[in-house]
Order: structure tokens, then C-alpha cells, then sequence
């Protein structure tokens, strides 16, 4: 019964922390566009070229009210929020489609990015993480270190640059994600190497390595019997969160090789401030 209670306390505590950080997130991105000098209804008027000549007061106001922007900031949140909560993204300003549509369009070649580069970085930094701390302060464990200090230290456009072997507009299917994928796989390998590293040193150092050791065990057989797989829950934790940095933080990536996905989605949004569709991006993110 005790259980019971415990786990429900548990689950009705995880839903509070979901909503604050929810409506936090959300607040604050709502705030920042709502306190921008550029205003939504005018870009709107305007086209997306921009050039249509001088555009009334009286036009822009009656655009405001279409689009709800003439109401106070706390009912356009909070008209926003309950919308949401009944899974209403709300419409798009610029391609008057709803904003679940806009994402899910989008959302494959994202995803597509996002599958291969977790893949490759898991293949690449798990047993090179595990060969560095084996290894520790021996030449391939320096190198790789090296290699992960100026994996982190390049910034992805500069990288994406340097890779440009073929032509940089993305072409349809998986060919055209191929630099894509070695920007974020390069990039997020020298982190999760060192990483990975961090991890198997920590319980390498345990004192149940060290009694092992001292009953005559074979180091391999503590290495694959005991270490790794006490390491198996951080690491796939630290895997985890991967997921979360392929899906949000390809942004710059995306508009680079021309990659007709979230993230270059979310970068149009916010050139025309289009709330909705920013707000419908930090959801996903």
C-alpha cells in the first residue's frame, strides 16, 4: 500500500516539475518575442520579400486583431497555453496551416539526421570512450583527447565549411545528409568520448576494481564482467541525451546544407516572428 502511495506521489510530482518547467520555457519564449520591436502582423502585410510600399496604421491594426495580437499579453499566453494543453499548436502566420502540420512536414529529414548520427556516435565514441580509459594517459588515449578538444572547440559552421566536399545544397534521401551527419557525428563523438572516458575511469577507480585485482582476476574479465557493466546505466543515460541535441540543436547545421528540416523551419519562424510556429519548435526541442 506504502509502494502504492510512494509511486504515486512520485508520478504526481514528475507532472508538477513537466508543467512548471513547461510553462517556464514557454513564458520566456513568449515574452522575448512579445517584447521584440519587429511586430508580426506588419511582416505579415509586408510579403516575404518585403517590398510592398508604405503600409497603413490602420491595415497593421486590423492585422493584429486577425492574428490576436491586439490583446493583453497575459490572455494571449494563457489562450496560448490552454490551447496547447488541449493538443491545439495553433496556426501558422505565414502559411496559415496549423502548426502540428507545419512540424510534422519537417520532421523527417530531422529525424532521418538524427537516427544516423546517434547511430554513428554511439559506434565510434562508446569504444573509443572505453580504449581511452584502458589506455589513460598512454598516445592513443592523448590523441583521442587532442581530437576531442578540437571536436568541441570548432564551431559546427566552421566544420560544416571545412567538409564541404560536394556540393553544399542538400539533395532529396540520404545522400544529400551524408555531410550533415559527419558535422554532428564529429562533433558530438569528441564529447561523448570524453564522456564515455570519464565514466569507465569512475568505476575503475572503485574499490571492488582494486579487490578483484587482489584475488588474482584477470583485468578483462573485471573490465567486461564488472566494469562495463556497471557502466551501462550512465552510459546510457549520457546516450539519452543525445537524442535531445540531434532533434533541437541542429538548427545552424540545417541552414547551412540547405536541409529542409526543424530546424531550418524554426530559423524561418523567427525571421518572421510567426509565435505560433516558435512556440510549437520549443515544444519539440
Amino acid at each position: 500500500m506504502n509502494r502504492g502511495k510512494t509511486a504515486l506521489r512520485k508520478m504526481v510530482s514528475h507532472i508538477f516539475q513537466f508543467m512548471v518547467v513547461l510553462i517556464g520555457i514557454t513564458l520566456l519564449t513568449f515574452s522575448i518575442m512579445y517584447l521584440s520591436p519587429k511586430n508580426p502582423a506588419e511582416l505579415w502585410l509586408a510579403g516575404s520579400d518585403g517590398n510592398v510600399g508604405m503600409i497603413s496604421e490602420e491595415a497593421i491594426r486590423q492585422q493584429e486583431h486577425i492574428m490576436g495580437l491586439d490583446r493583453p499579453f497575459a490572455v494571449q499566453y494563457i489562450s496560448w497555453l490552454l490551447n496547447v494543453l488541449q493538443g491545439d499548436l495553433g496556426i501558422s502566420y505565414t502559411s496559415k496551416q496549423p502548426v502540428l502540420d507545419e512540424l510534422l512536414s519537417h520532421m523527417t529529414p530531422t529525424i532521418q539526421m538524427t537516427f544516423y548520427s546517434l547511430a554513428v556516435t554511439v559506434v565510434i565514441s562508446i569504444p573509443l570512450g572505453i580504449l581511452c580509459a584502458v589506455y589513460k594517459d598512454k598516445n592513443i588515449d592523448n590523441a583521442l583527447r587532442i581530437f576531442s578538444f578540437l571536436g568541441i572547440s570548432v564551431p559546427s559552421f566552421v566544420l560544416s565549411l571545412a567538409l564541404n566536399l560536394i556540393n553544399v545544397v542538400a539533395t532529396d534521401g540520404i545522400k544529400g545528409l551524408i555531410l550533415p551527419i559527419c558535422v554532428l557525428v564529429i562533433q558530438c563523438s569528441a564529447k561523448m568520448i570524453r564522456q564515455v572516458r570519464a565514466i569507465v575511469l569512475e568505476q575503475m577507480n572503485e574499490p571492488y576494481v582494486e579487490g578483484a585485482i587482489i584475488r588474482g582476476i584477470d583485468e578483462k574479465t573485471i573490465l567486461y564482467k564488472h566494469v562495463l557493466k556497471n557502466c551501462a546505466a550512465p552510459i546510457l543515460t549520457c546516450v539519452s541525451i543525445y537524442v535531445g541535441v540531434f532533434l533541437g540543436g541542429s538548427t545552424v547545421i540545417e541552414g547551412i546544407f540547405s536541409v529542409n528540416g526543424l530546424g531550418r523551419l524554426a530559423v524561418s519562424a523567427v525571421s518572421r516572428l510567426d509565435y505560433n510556429l516558435i512556440q510549437g519548435f520549443v515544444l519539440w526541442c
